[in-house]
């Protein structure tokens, strides 16, 4: 239950057998079903998860109903609502399991406690911050500057899974587009 964790934390830092396994030790195993919601809207993030199976998925409800999503976590990814996380606030956003998932699942204090007490792991979340701040940025510029036909031939690139795995809905509201437009898209492809 815990290999894919620990070849994920050990292929980013160097942690000592005992290191290792006093960060494991504060994960504890979620299993989600479909649609589940594992993080809601008004309440504070107290936990971060790691996808060991399945599909994650960080949306917005608008004013008007809709929803706008923010990202999508699949095996071997970390996903938490990260300003919620961090600073405590309530969340404005909703985490719900796109497919039965296997999560492991680390609560906010036993995080930051283990910042304080295992070197290592400092350096872990630095890189974490630093890889969704990128991720983040990276986003907001595709929506800035590519077309709809262009973000579409991106995520084709870099994340395929998302295209086989996923629905046409929740690709094109990834893609912040309409699925008749995503299908006008496929089409021409």
């Amino acid at each position: 239950m815990y290999e894919q964790l620990t070849k994920y934390i050990t292929d980013r830092v160097p942690l000592d057998e005992a290191g290792l396994q006093q960060v494991l030790s504060r994960f504890n195993l979620l299993k989600a079903k479909k649609n589940e919601l594992v993080g809601r809207t008004g309440e504070p993030s107290r936990r971060m998860f790691f996808v060991n199976r399945g599909c994650l998925r960080v949306y917005f409800i608008k004013a008007d109903g809709r929803e706008a999503t923010r990202r999508f976590a699949f095996e071997n990814a970390f996903s938490t609502s990260l300003t919620s996380f961090i600073d405590g606030s309530l969340l404005k956003e909703d985490t719900q399991a796109v497919e039965a998932s296997e999560l492991l699942y680390i609560h906010r204090e036993d995080f930051y406690s283990l910042l304080h007490t295992i070197p290592g792991w400092e350096v872990f979340y630095r890189g974490f911050l630093e890889h969704a701040y990128i991720s983040n940025t990276r986003r907001l510029e595709d929506f800035i500057t590519l077309t709809p036909r262009e973000r579409y031939q991106l995520l084709l690139k870099e994340n395929p899974q998302m295209v086989l795995r996923l629905p046409n809905k929740l690709v094109a509201n990834y893609l912040n587009i309409t699925q008749e437009a995503l299908s006008r898209i496929k089409s021409v492809m």
